[in-house]
């Protein structure tokens, strides 16, 4: 729209209402604007125009960037137009979760057998016959031969027991040894400190050792009775019962003149529980 005829219009940024001059004097809204219209020559509708053309700009809300400073700063720069793609996207492959391995069952190592055992054997009662052998021979030999009167002598002989009884099933049968003995003896006390060692019939062995026996008469027998111990071997430290019966006893004519140099007869044992 024109502005009336005679009409000068200023338009400023911003602003407050300022006098025109016109054919009608009147006042309008100045704002800030860099532009004059001007319309020369009279017009009959001039005026009307005029009007309504005032009252359009009066109306008319100032812009926020018009009513920053008088010197009318550019409005701002619309932003640029942003070309958006839209790219479809596929989503993202979810890794399958591996199969469930079965879990092995644990491994148990094996329990070590339990060692073996030895039987031990029982306790038994002191006095306890552990063995008794009967019915035994023995030879022997002195060196020098006995006299009437006493001197060292050395004693070797070799026996056997052709019959054991254990008190236990597993014990030994039978038995063969060998005697050795060192000290003073005669035709009247031949008794010696000795010791014997002992091969019985499954094998095992047992060593004796007896003290200086004690010689006795019985029926005109000489009788010499050991006592001693089971020092090493099957049987070690039980008590040792042992005996030796002349089979005859040396004559007064061997023991004056050339001695007596062996002798023989019977001989037993019995080992019993300490």
């Amino acid at each position: 729209m024109s502005p009336p005829a005679g009409y000068v219009l200023r338009l400023f940024n911003g602003g407050d209402a300022m006098a025109v001059p016109g054919t009608q004097g009147r006042r309008i809204r100045r704002t800030h604007t860099s532009q004059t219209f001007i319309q020369p020559g009279p017009d009959p509708l001039d005026g009307v125009r005029g009007l309504c053309f005032l009252l359009l700009i009066g109306l008319t809300p100032v812009p926020a960037w018009a009513q920053d400073s008088a010197g009318g700063a550019p409005p701002p720069a619309e932003p640029e137009e942003q070309l958006v793609f839209l790219v479809p996207v596929e989503p993202a492959a979810v890794p399958a979760e591996p199969a469930a391995v079965p879990a092995e069952a644990p491994v148990m190592p094996a329990e070590p057998p339990a060692p073996a055992v030895e039987p031990q054997p029982p306790v038994l009662a002191r006095g306890t016959p552990l063995l008794t052998c009967e019915a035994g021979s023995q030879q022997g030999v002195y060196n020098p031969p006995l006299k009437l009167s006493p001197q060292e002598t050395v004693l070797s002989a070799t026996g056997q027991f052709p019959s054991c009884v254990s008190w236990d099933a597993g014990g030994p049968v039978s038995g063969q040894y060998t005697v050795s003995g060192t000290g003073p003896a005669s035709c009247l006390s031949s008794s010696l400190a000795t010791r014997s060692h002992i091969t019985w019939s499954d094998g095992s062995t047992s060593t004796l050792e007896f003290g200086k026996g004690m010689d006795a008469k019985q029926g005109g027998e000489a009788v010499t009775v050991l006592v001693g111990l089971v020092i090493e071997g099957r049987y070690a430290g039980s008590l040792a019962v042992g005996g030796f019966v002349l089979e005859a006893a040396p004559s007064a004519l061997h023991c004056l003149s050339e001695g007596v140099a062996s002798a023989s007869g019977l001989s037993f044992l019995k080992l019993i529980q300490q």
